[in-house]
């Protein structure tokens, strides 16, 4: 257009071709108007692929990688150790049925069924009977010469909570028997259960029967 007088598209007006903007309302020439528009145009699509970029940008980053996908591992919590004593039966044995012959051996008295029970062969020879305040006391002899010792609490019926019977051994006037730490001590007219040095019971033993 340049050289020639350009009619302002806003108001109408003449211009003269110099001029970049209406002399009248001021509007821009056409050239100019064209150039600005096609800037802003440029702009506008800048600033879109900016944005665009971004998103995807920020997507590909916060996607899980395949070796993260999937439910969140579970954890069990280690059970905590118990200061229960372990009670343990004779050879590892289950209860077995007392046998219904009496003599055990020719030489002593049968050994109690609730104990005897829980011995090897279900039956043995009585080398103690006896009682404290809170527990009845067997020591018993099987056939092949073993000695057990077998502790029950009074009162209730013989359980893996109330009833133990460990391998013992004859020592002074009495018998000893070990469970892990605890040792039982059968003489003298006592009981006496001990862990390691400290003694935890010492009871009156009276004889039954």
């Amino acid at each position: 257009m340049a050289g020639f007088p350009w009619t302002c598209a806003q108001c109408g007006a003449v211009n003269d071709p110099g001029a970049g903007r209406c002399g009248t309302c001021g509007s821009l020439a056409p050239g100019r108007a064209r150039a600005r528009a096609l800037w802003v145009l440029l702009t506008l699509m800048l600033v879109a692929g900016v944005a665009v970029g971004g998103v995807l940008l920020f997507t590909g980053r916060s996607r899980p990688s395949p070796s993260a996908s999937g439910s969140f591992p579970e954890y069990t919590t280690p059970v905590l150790p118990t200061t229960k004593t372990v009670v343990t039966t004779a050879a590892a044995t289950p209860p077995v049925t007392p046998s219904t012959s009496t003599s055990a051996t020719p030489d002593g008295k049968p050994c109690p069924g609730d104990a005897a029970r829980y011995l090897p062969g279900g039956e043995g020879t009585a080398l103690l009977v006896a009682q404290t305040a809170k527990s009845l006391v067997t020591v018993c002899r099987t056939p092949d010469g073993r000695i057990f010792y077998d502790g029950q609490a009074r009162g209730q019926a013989a359980s893996g909570d109330t009833h133990i019977v460990l391998p013992a051994q004859a020592e002074g006037d009495g018998f000893v028997a070990e469970n892990g730490d605890y040792t039982y001590k059968v003489g003298g007219g006592k009981l006496v259960v001990s862990a390691g040095s400290e003694v935890l019971s010492d009871e009156e033993l009276t004889t039954v029967g």
